[in-house]
């Protein structure tokens, strides 16, 4: 692991632990139900811990990758990921916070809502995927930004597609509060077959060497 590696480690921690305040802030009630006394304040922790946690992760992938060098590929993708995951819960969260509706009986708007989370997500999955993870430059290249959001869009399909039918067909029957439901397990969901889908498209169609 280089320098460029620690600063972008650093980087990312940051950005994972800052976007992940919407989020957490959109679950506030629910958890202080759970945990009597507990301040949301504490969470303003993150973005000074989790830095030194994705660093440590990427030095032990660093070291594992000796023996099976996609692992640093799949690490990188992984910390990418986690940072993408983020803006996409950060953005919705941010957006169900402020419209305080309710997922299940605004099905409509929350999938627009998602979509939206998804678009900004993916625009900055390009531009660290391309020139960290897979390291083909950091220049857009029109045939190959092309090809990036057909497999994107299709993973967007997947991932809105995932989580609003889990809120659709789960909703007061999945025994968590509505925002548990829309702000963490679908999108959740949501994002995991993404993240399955885009690596392997990324790594053998756009990014391959």
């Amino acid at each position: 692991m280089n320098k460029r590696d620690f600063k972008l480690g650093l980087l990312i921690g940051f950005l994972i632990g800052l976007l992940a305040l919407p989020t957490l802030k959109n679950l506030e009630q629910d958890i202080s139900s759970k945990w009597e006394g507990f301040k949301f304040g504490y969470f303003f922790l993150l973005p000074i811990l989790l830095p030194f946690l994705v660093v440590a992760g990427l030095f032990i992938a660093d070291k594992l990758a000796k023996r099976i060098k996609v692992i640093w590929q799949l690490a990188r993708f992984v910390v990418v990921g986690a940072l993408n995951t983020f803006i996409d819960f950060g953005v919705l969260g941010f957006l169900l916070w402020i419209s305080k509706i309710e997922a299940a009986q605004a099905i409509a708007l929350y999938a627009f809502f998602k979509f939206l989370s998804f678009t900004a997500a993916a625009t900055n999955s390009y531009f660290w995927n391309k020139s960290w993870t897979f390291e083909k430059g950091s220049k857009a290249e029109g045939k190959e930004f092309a090809g990036f959001y057909l497999i994107t869009g299709i993973g967007a399909l997947l991932n809105v597609g995932i989580a609003s039918l889990i809120v659709r067909l789960a909703g007061p029957a999945a025994g968590v509060s509505g925002n548990v439901l829309a702000g963490v397990i679908a999108p959740f969901a949501g994002v995991l077959i993404g993240f399955m889908w885009n690596f392997i498209g990324y790594k053998f169609f756009i990014f391959k060497k």
